[in-house]
């Protein structure tokens, strides 16, 4: 794991305000101690993607120059608070600030913003005060849609303890359909699966006076994403995934002016050795990775790459019964020396899943050779020790969807 540049710890009633400046590292020292995930049940996420343009350099006018980057961390987390998730520590680049949060993750890039949230979080409460934030704080035009809109995510394990407006994908498809007048809907995989997925999309109108997208005009608008989705992990592998640490009913002090990396709390001391040990920090040896080990079990990670927008995460439940992981990451694999099928192949390996699914969404200007290995033109995706029982390709607008499904296959 590479250390962070730069370390500052406090509690709530002496918090550093954070000027998201470029390599920085803000842990959130008491909502860190006192977190209890004894009754974590709901490991499959809900993700959000709210792009106001298609990159950093194509903001509107009336945005401020950083865009989203220029929100203080006070209102992120006053839009959070609607979510039911706290921050527990966040990495700020010259591209990004990746918040590791109670529930999952969010990234905030100066053109869009990644909110992924397990459990029973209500995440899309927070979607108008999101989009309240873009307008009223940076600029955004107040009456025009964002540039491009997705929100997804696997069926639930407990249907039944979702909040409003999560407890059914027609209610979701409402909620949206409600903020957003271009939104499509769509299921994903096997409905009698474990595995099948949902997506929502909505892309402004086309009659929009910001609506001239040049780059996507000329064939320079590039996104990938790629997502795992893994269930009935192998209970050795979900083993080094929990650990024996006593929850804190109180912060203890901490003096932010001699913080540094070794004053980390348990949990992300904790987190810092899994990564180490479950090899997750060999993946993508040049990032820096903020981790998080919850008590009894559990694993949160963010790991972010210097000086570019790209960022993986990764969240463990690892409770037998209802074991769960899910990997993302928009790094390319060409970046790591790999072809996607091989960062897949790594990833099932930490884990051991008896099933799980691969999403990988990316623009046609992307050309990654996934897309390709994965069509019907070509010879079938194969992942080593699994069968795959699934294969859907979909063209989206200007994005390829590849979704695959996989079970372990018996000895």
């Amino acid at each position: 794991m590479v250390s962070p540049t730069s370390v500052a710890i406090c509690d709530e009633h002496d918090r550093i305000p954070v000027h998201n400046d470029e390599n920085t590292y803000t842990v959130n020292h008491e909502a860190s101690a006192t977190l209890d995930s004894t009754k974590a049940f709901e490991g499959p996420e809900k993700l959000l993607e709210v792009w106001f343009a298609p990159d950093r350099y194509n903001l509107p006018g009336s945005m401020a120059h950083d865009g989203l980057k220029s929100v203080p961390r006070e209102m992120w987390e006053d839009m959070l608070s609607l979510v039911h998730c706290k921050v527990l520590s966040f990495i700020g680049t010259a591209e990004m600030d990746a918040y590791l949060l109670s529930e999952s993750s969010m990234f905030v890039f100066p053109h869009k913003l990644i909110l992924k949230t397990c459990g029973t979080t209500t995440l899309l409460a927070g979607l108008p005060r999101l989009l309240d934030i873009a307008c009223v704080h940076t600029g955004y035009p107040a009456g025009i849609e964002p540039w491009r809109v997705f929100y997804s995510r696997k069926n639930f394990m407990f249907p039944d303890r979702q909040k409003h407006p999560h407890r059914s994908w027609k209610d979701e498809v409402k909620y949206l359909d409600a903020h957003f007048s271009n939104g499509s809907a769509y299921m994903v995989g096997r409905m009698n699966s474990d595995h099948h997925w949902y997506l929502y999309s909505a892309k402004r109108d086309a009659a929009s006076s910001l609506n001239a997208d040049p780059v996507v005009a000329d064939g320079r608008f590039e996104d990938e994403t790629l997502e795992i989705i893994m269930t009935g992990l192998d209970q050795e592998k979900a083993a080094q995934f929990y650990n024996d640490r006593i929850v804190s009913e109180t912060t203890s002090d901490c003096d932010a002016s001699s913080a540094s990396s070794d004053d980390l709390d348990p949990g992300h001391a904790g987190g810092a050795e899994i990564t180490s040990k479950c090899g997750l920090a060999k993946l993508y040896p040049f990032s820096r990775i903020d981790s998080f080990s919850f008590s009894p079990c559990g694993y949160s990670a963010n790991g972010v790459t210097d000086a570019t927008h790209n960022y993986f995460t990764v969240h463990v439940t690892p409770e037998l019964g209802c074991s769960y992981a899910s990997f993302e990451t928009n790094v390319p694999s060409s970046v790591a020396g790999m072809n996607s099928l091989d960062v897949v192949s790594y990833v099932v390996g930490i884990f051991g899943p008896s099933q799980f699914s691969v999403t990988m969404f990316e623009t046609r200007a992307t050309k990654n050779s996934f897309v390709n290995a994965c069509t019907e033109r070509s010879p079938p995706a194969e992942i080593p020790g699994y069968t795959r029982i699934d294969r859907i390709v979909y063209e989206l607008d200007e994005y390829d969807l590849v979704f695959l499904a996989f079970e372990k296959t018996e000895a």
